[in-house]
């Protein structure tokens, strides 16, 4: 006689049914085949226990004289479990004309407490958090068993490969106990790989795509400062990592397999193996474009192919099918066809540049491609509508808008707008983040226009700063700072009582919206201490484009040097031109009294000419240009500055002197990783001169060019260049100059954001200086080099950057500073 279990009959049968041992009479023990039990005739139904037989059978869907259906059995076992509280197990036994059904029953028991034993790797906190539950939770046994479960894995991922959680019933107390026996925790020691011929397993700071950095593996083996928990889970994803990562660099056959691993003595690490079959990498056989939709394309294919950076018989690379749909979709954009999906669905007739069709030629390991273009229609921009913005006026907004009404619709305008108005950090999105969202509308009864809709949601603007900061350069300084952005002045509080104000500032009610900026600084130090007030007003005449800008601020400066005591207090008075937001002229008038006392015996002569109180008028200006892909990190672009000022003379007071200089930074992007982080070269140079005129033969004391610390690494800050008296006297001519390779080391993917945030980034330097004391007198070149790392973190507005480095140039005074750090704050 052949018999079967239900279980066996159903998918998710086994996830209702609990093996159960029930006296009286056994069920079947022998399982009969799934066809020869699904759709026979039920000629007898027995459920145990007897005493609850005739209210189950009442509800069942299985009947006697019906055919037996899965379905209805899974339905029953549901039933029994929701609506009885019962655990069922469905045994089907062949007998003749029919089956026989057993529905065995065990009621779901609950218990009053758990409790956990055991654990040290997590809190108990953290485990009821985990689960779910909460203090005194009664839970059943169906459910412990799922928590058990959840537990193991977690505790697996967490690198504890031989975790066991037993459960124990204590009826009799009403208890459940969770017995944990965690095991040791175990971290990968090495990871190698069999079979990879292209790419190596490890490459120092990961210069080249390798399999430990380049497909973002969670598992990685130790290394020099950190290890990886083991987690079996978490390998089987990254092993599909790998080989995803493979077929999108042309291995399109390419096999990853694990092959085993071996524990050391303690079962606290590692050694993971991991065969791979490469196989043949795939070429490019073909490139063509085909335009989608009725008449002929607007632009020929020649043009669009000649954008596209794959080449044919170049190895395939599905990184470079991106960045070839990324320079096509550009080439639209920027001539008025918005994109589908990139600033909203709602337009008609919009352009698409879709997945490229390939097909493969397995037998020549050959791909033929081609990218499928929509191109719509273009389009012109009739209006743009500012919403959400309920404190901060339009203009503020439209000002950074560069795509003006009446004209044909630019993407990459669009952009660049975006980004600017990002990079205000006036407003935060829906979501959350920070910014601002960019939609196209549809103009009803005009296909070939667009609105601009820019939603915006007001942010927190304001913020209190405070911490500190030590430096080798300036010594310990401590800081509180007061920063207002999107300021406005024109916008007082509602009640002239003060204590109302900070809620109403805080609620953005005053003294908000009008894209002004308030800064109130205060960095008492050891050796350096400043204290500060500005106020800048972006767009003094409300032109939106081609602004002047105001500038107004008062600060106070004292220093302590090795030969004097200097103490500066001055105002500034300044206006900016802002032709385009890359271009811009300033000009600035500067009135200072400046105290020098406390001066040493021994100091330079300059010292002494200037000690006591000396009035500082002077007027500046300068020309900037700026042209660079980020502005806090750039990886490619440059930036420029001439700057020039006159004090004294004409404008009155005590010191007359001159000063001019210029300055250039250009950053060239080498090569991007696998993780889109860019290896940038950065060529930074400087020269500055000046002089004094009428009686003042020699630049101001205060005035003067210093070399070291910052600017200057590896020697000791204003301790390269010209002595007097073993003393630093600075000069009027300084040239410097500085390369530098950065590289990433740490990042990090924040929610809502495509592109990594770096955290730790690398480099590698050479710096270069001359300090003259007059213009030819420039020689005795200092050269050191070093490296260092520089610590992004975006809440400090600033990096902390730590550097090493040796000269290789000095001269017998100068006084060397191998280490040199710089925190902002903290």
């Amino acid at each position: 006689m052949r018999r079967s279990t239900c279980a066996r009959l159903l998918l998710l049968l086994g996830t209702f049914a609990v093996a159960a041992t029930i006296a009286a009479q056994d069920p079947p023990q022998k399982p009969q085949e799934r066809d020869a039990a699904e759709g026979k005739t039920v000629v007898e139904l027995v459920i145990q226990p007897e005493a609850s037989a005739e209210l189950v059978a009442r509800a069942l869907r299985t009947r006697v004289g019906q055919p037996l259906r899965a379905a209805e059995v899974e339905a029953d076992l549901q039933l029994l479990l929701a609506k009885f509280k019962l655990i069922a197990r469905c045994d089907v036994e062949e007998v003749e004309n029919g089956v026989r059904v057993w529905f065995v029953l065990e009621e779901e028991r609950t218990f009053d407490r758990y409790e956990f034993h055991g654990l040290s790797a997590f809190t108990e906190r953290e485990v009821r958090t985990l689960l779910g539950l909460d203090v005194g939770q009664r839970i059943n046994r169906r459910a412990a068993d799922q928590y058990a479960l959840t537990l193991r894995e977690r505790y697996r991922r967490k690198g504890h490969a031989f975790v066991q959680v037993r459960i124990e019933e204590d009826r009799s107390n009403s208890v459940l106990h969770f017995w944990v026996d965690e095991g040791p925790r175990v971290k990968i020691g090495r990871i190698v790989y069999l079979g990879n011929a292209a790419y190596p397993g490890w490459i120092a700071l990961r210069f080249a795509d390798n399999l430990a950095g380049s497909p973002r593996l969670t598992s990685e083996a130790a290394g020099l400062l950190s290890s990886t928990e083991y987690s079996r889970e978490v390998l089987d994803e990254d092993l599909d990592r790998l080989r995803v990562w493979y077929r999108q660099r042309g291995y399109r056959d390419a096999r990853v397999e694990f092959v085993g691993e071996e524990y050391r003595d303690d079962r606290t690490v590692v050694d993971l193996t991991i065969r791979i079959v490469e196989g043949r990498r795939y070429q490019v056989a073909s490139i063509d474009v085909r335009f989608d939709g009725d008449g002929p394309s607007r632009y020929p294919k020649e043009d669009l192919l000649a954008l596209v950076k794959s080449k044919v018989g170049a190895p395939y690379d599905f990184l470079q099918i991106e960045q070839d749909q990324l320079a096509i979709a550009r080439f639209y954009g920027e001539r008025g066809h918005p994109r589908e999906g990139q600033f909203g669905r709602g337009i008609e007739n919009a352009f698409q540049v879709n997945h490229p069709e390939e097909r493969c030629d397995v037998e020549g390991a050959e791909v033929h491609r081609v990218f499928p273009v929509h191109e719509g229609s273009p389009k012109q921009l009739r209006a743009v509508h500012v919403r959400g913005n309920t404190d901060t006026q339009d203009r503020i907004v439209l000002r950074k808008i560069f795509q003006m009404p009446g004209e044909r619709l630019d993407l990459l305008r669009l952009e660049r707008s975006q980004n600017v108005l990002d990079s205000l950090r006036y407003f935060s999105d829906w979501q959350g983040y920070g910014g601002a969202k960019f939609e196209l509308l549809p103009v009803e009864g005009l296909p070939d226009q667009v609105d601009l809709a820019i939603d915006v949601q007001e942010g927190d603007t304001g913020s209190f700063l405070w911490g500190g900061g030590v430096s080798t350069a300036f010594g310990v300084q401590a800081r509180l700072q007061f920063l207002k952005r999107n300021f406005d002045i024109s916008r007082l509080p509602s009640s002239w009582n003060p204590i109302d104000w900070f809620g109403e500032i805080g609620s953005n009610k005053a003294f908000h919206g009008g894209g002004q900026e308030l800064s109130l600084t205060a960095m008492p130090g050891t050796e350096l201490s400043f204290f500060d007030i500005s106020f800048f007003e972006p767009d003094l005449f409300k032109t939106h484009m081609d602004t002047i800008g105001l500038r107004v601020a008062a600060y106070r400066r004292l220093q302590s040097l090795d030969s004097f005591r200097s103490d500066t207090l001055g105002g500034e008075l300044g206006l900016q031109r802002s032709f385009t937001e890359e271009l811009s002229v300033g000009f600035a008038l500067r009135d200072e009294t400046v105290l020098v006392r406390d001066v040493q015996p021994g100091a330079p002569t300059l010292v002494f000419d200037a000690e006591g109180h000396t009035e500082v008028r002077g007027l500046s200006a300068n020309l900037s240009f700026s042209d660079v892909d980020y502005p806090i990190e750039p990886t490619q672009g440059f930036r420029v500055r001439l700057g020039g000022e006159f004090a004294g003379g004409f404008l009155g007071a005590s010191a007359d002197f001159w000063k001019v200089g210029l300055n250039h930074t250009q950053y060239f992007r080498l090569w991007k990783d696998a993780r889109d982080r860019a290896h940038v070269l950065r060529l930074k140079s400087s020269f500055d001169w000046g002089g004094g005129f009428g009686e003042d033969e020699n630049l101001f004391l205060t005035e003067r060019f210093y070399m070291g610390g910052n600017t200057l690494r590896g020697f000791e800050q204003r301790r390269a260049g010209p002595f007097q008296f073993g003393k630093p006297t600075g000069g009027e001519a300084r040239v410097l100059s500085s390369l530098e390779y950065g590289f990433p080391l740490f990042s990090t993917r924040q929610q809502g954001q495509l592109r990594e945030t770096e955290v730790l980034r690398g480099h590698l330097f050479v710096d270069y200086g001359m300090l003259g004391l007059a213009i030819h007198d420039l020689g005795s070149p200092r050269l050191s080099y070093g490296f260092g790392v520089r610590v992004l973190v975006p809440v400090l507005e600033a990096p902390l950057e730590f550097d090493v480095a040796w000269p290789l140039l000095a001269e017998d005074l100068d006084q060397e500073r191998i280490f040199y750090f710089s925190i902002a704050r903290f």
